[in-house]
């Protein structure tokens, strides 16, 4: 009977050691799944990024210890400043996934670059755009304002410091300090004309601006009498340069493209002042070429020098034969003179025919 209980007992202790192995066994597959199904990852506190940078959904974790990011080189939206939510799905050792919204901030602390000569200079009053000879470069790709620091005086020859300051939308400015050299305008130069005219007239080509100097008192051709605005020669049929005399003038003249020239004064051979063209010659002069008449200030005639209608009749009538005609090319106007602005006719108006300026009393403009 005792051998009996000893072999029970010891059934038993087989028993229970193996329930224990499987036990053991069943609890470490546990552990060893849930530690396989876990996804342990750790956030980047407030994260914060420039815009227009280019960051990945993986900069947004500061750890992962266990699991993946499905796809971590998903690109995060930067384009526009302000809070954005991105969706990303993450995976763990056996596949499963779980999907999490992080939230990040996208702003713009960087100042624009400016781009620019450190120097510039320019003659006193010249029409001179500084703003226009420099740039402004923002990684926002939005607009950036520029503007000017300091005091100069651009009619008075001297050296300036200013600064240039670029602010884009974010108010992050930038400056470039910039010396401004102002000099002397070139002393006006003593002209010459033949046969004793009171006149003496420059043709700026590059301007389209035809100005008439008369005599100061040294007898030189120095005092502004008109400036008039003007169509020289378009590209491939330019306004020949040099210095010439005015010979013979007509009340009207046919013209190159069949059309007829009012109050016409001839440069140099085929080269004449005269009014924006007409379709047809002679009163009443309603038939004019308004197309032509809108390009004043720019280069469009065949070679010869438009004008519109009253200053081409001011030209007739005071200018004598033996007057010194210059034509030349500058971008600046001689000092003082301002680009008269041109009148542009409404292609739609009834009144189109006519040139606004013509003094005829049957204009209906007038």
């Amino acid at each position: 009977m005792k051998f009996r209980k000893l072999e029970t007992r010891k059934a038993k202790i087989i028993f229970y050691t193996i329930i224990s192995i499987i036990a053991l066994a069943s609890c470490a597959t546990i552990i060893a799944l849930i530690m396989l199904l876990r996804i342990d990852y750790k956030l980047v506190e407030n994260p914060t990024y420039e815009i227009n940078s280019e960051n990945t959904v993986a900069s947004l974790f500061a750890e992962i210890n266990a699991g993946t990011i499905e796809d971590d080189s998903i690109q995060l939206n930067t384009t526009e400043i302000g809070e954005k939510n991105q969706e990303i799905t993450l995976v763990s050792q056996l596949g499963t996934k779980d999907i999490i919204i992080v939230t990040y901030d996208v702003k713009d602390t960087i100042a624009p670059e400016i781009t620019g000569e450190s120097e510039l200079s320019f003659q006193a009053n010249d029409q001179i755009n500084i703003l226009g000879n420099f740039k402004a470069n923002d990684n926002s790709q939005k607009t950036v304002n520029l503007s000017i620091e300091g005091d100069y005086d651009p009619s008075r020859a001297g050296e300036y410091i200013i600064n240039i300051v670029a602010a884009d939308e974010s108010n992050n400015t930038s400056k470039k300090e910039i010396k401004l050299i102002v000099t002397e305008p070139p002393r006006p130069v003593a002209r010459t004309t033949s046969n004793g005219s009171p006149y003496y007239i420059e043709v700026n080509r590059q301007q389209n601006v035809v100005i008439v100097y008369s005599k100061d008192q040294n007898g030189n051709y120095t005092n502004v009498s008109k400036v008039f605005v003007a169509s020289t020669g378009a590209p491939g049929s330019e306004t020949p340069l040099g210095t010439f005399t005015v010979t013979d003038r007509y009340e009207s003249l046919f013209l190159v493209g069949n059309v007829w020239g009012h109050y016409t004064l001839r440069i140099n051979g085929p080269i004449f002042f005269h009014s924006v063209p007409y379709f047809t010659k002679g009163a009443p002069w309603d038939n004019l070429e308004y197309l032509e008449y809108n390009k004043l200030g720019n280069g469009a005639s065949a070679g010869c020098v438009r004008l519109a209608a009253a200053d081409a009749k001011w030209i007739y009538d005071n200018i004598t034969y033996g007057t010194t005609v210059k034509i030349y090319d500058s971008p600046n106007l001689p000092a003082g003179i301002v680009k008269p602005s041109p009148i542009t006719i409404d292609i739609n108006s009834p009144n189109r025919g006519w040139d606004p300026t013509d003094p005829d009393p049957n204009n209906p403009w007038r």
